[in-house]
């Protein structure tokens, strides 16, 4: 119950300025539309760049308003020259399932606004969440997302990101998937495919207790733009 509740992420230098994610760990994740009634529990997640060596880490709290209505609030710190704990944004979401619980196709939406540290531009977001399930052991996951900056010298339109994953669970209530993530520029600058940024990887879900889960992964760049190796790790406690 606890699993299922609580797991639903020159030229380049110009790219990294127009978009901020760009060259970051990826700490995200591709969630699901479904809400719990009465669920609630925090999360601890680390990236871990090979090649930058550079560790980014953020924490989050959420709950359950109602069975269609869920929010959170979270913070991240990275390491940068000056620290290893440099404040990197703070963030509140809210997650709208508007499908009912019972039908195998499940879709929602995810609004978001973050304030990010240091004169960079903030932004909202809104993701269009879908989920399948076209055999019993088997979910498919697909999010379109597009954000606008606003704040301290922001891109201009918006900025449109994907994200897609696939899972199945074992009798022993491991959970075995691959996940992917793009970022492809703005609609008002759309990237070239070599300066986009496209991550690839398997994770699993180790339940620890009823209460406790631990996720395992990896992501790899596929192209330029893209960091190389990426390790993940999370730690939830949902009650």
């Amino acid at each position: 119950m606890a699993l299922k509740a609580g797991f639903y992420l020159g030229g380049l230098a110009l790219t990294a300025t127009l978009y901020p994610n760009a060259q970051a760990q990826n700490t995200s994740g591709v969630f699901g539309p479904m809400v719990n009634e009465g669920e609630r529990g925090w999360e601890y997640r680390a990236t871990y760049d090979a090649d930058s060596e550079e560790l980014n880490q953020r924490i989050h709290y959420q709950q359950a308003i109602n069975g269609d209505l869920r929010w959170r609030v979270l913070a991240q710190v990275r390491e940068t020259a000056d620290s290893d704990y440099d404040p990197d944004y703070i963030r509140g979401e809210l997650v709208w399932q508007i499908t009912p619980d019972k039908q195998t196709y499940q879709s929602g939406f995810r609004f978001e606004a973050r304030y990010r540290f240091e004169d960079r531009p903030g932004d909202v977001t809104v993701h269009w969440i879908n989920q399948w399930k076209p055999v019993d052991d088997w979910t498919l996951r697909f999010i379109l997302g597009a954000t606008q900056q606003i704040g301290n010298d922001p891109a201009d339109g918006l900025l449109i990101q994907t994200r897609t994953g696939a899972y199945t669970s074992l009798d022993s209530g491991l959970r075995l998937g691959l996940e992917a993530y793009s970022q492809y520029g703005s609609t008002s600058d759309w990237l070239s495919t070599d300066e986009q940024e496209h991550q690839i990887g398997p994770y699993a879900i180790w339940p620890l207790t009823d209460e406790w889960s631990l996720f395992t992964g990896a992501l790899f760049g596929a192209t330029e733009a893209t960091p190389d190796n990426e390790l993940r790790l999370r730690l939830t406690r949902y009650f």
